[in-house]
């Protein structure tokens, strides 16, 4: 995952205070950071570790079978005087299982993008 803005999302110009929600199926609902934001100035990128992930779920699923599930993606940004706001949201619908996939979710005036791995792979237990 990467983020980048060439937006200045704060009032006084200092920085934008980032956060995905995600939205699955049921109840399951994610946040990432947990806690804070990820903080981007003007032309500044954030690039994740590898091991870091938006959402992952383990689904029980016969061979035969097949399987989709949809997620909603939605990158925030963080006000403390209003209402944070959304600055980018989209539906996926991903396959079990399928190939790694590379997305760019953005906003309308492309001034912010993220780009995320998706990743649906078959385990046996």
């Amino acid at each position: 995952m990467s983020l980048k803005t060439l937006k200045d999302y704060d009032i006084l110009g200092w920085r934008g205070e980032f956060y995905f929600k995600v939205d699955g199926p049921k109840v399951f609902k994610a946040r990432f950071p947990n806690k804070g934001t990820i903080k981007l100035q003007k032309n500044q990128e954030f690039v994740s570790r590898a091991d870091m992930s938006l959402w992952s779920q383990f689904k029980t699923v016969r061979a035969e079978d097949p399987a989709v599930e949809t997620i909603k993606v939605i990158l925030r940004e963080k006000d403390h005087l209003k209402k944070d706001q959304v600055v980018a949201e989209q539906e996926f619908q991903i396959k079990l299982p399928s190939k790694t996939q590379y997305i760019i979710l953005q906003d309308e005036k492309e001034k912010t993008k993220a780009k995320l791995r998706i990743q649906a792979t078959r385990t046996r237990y």
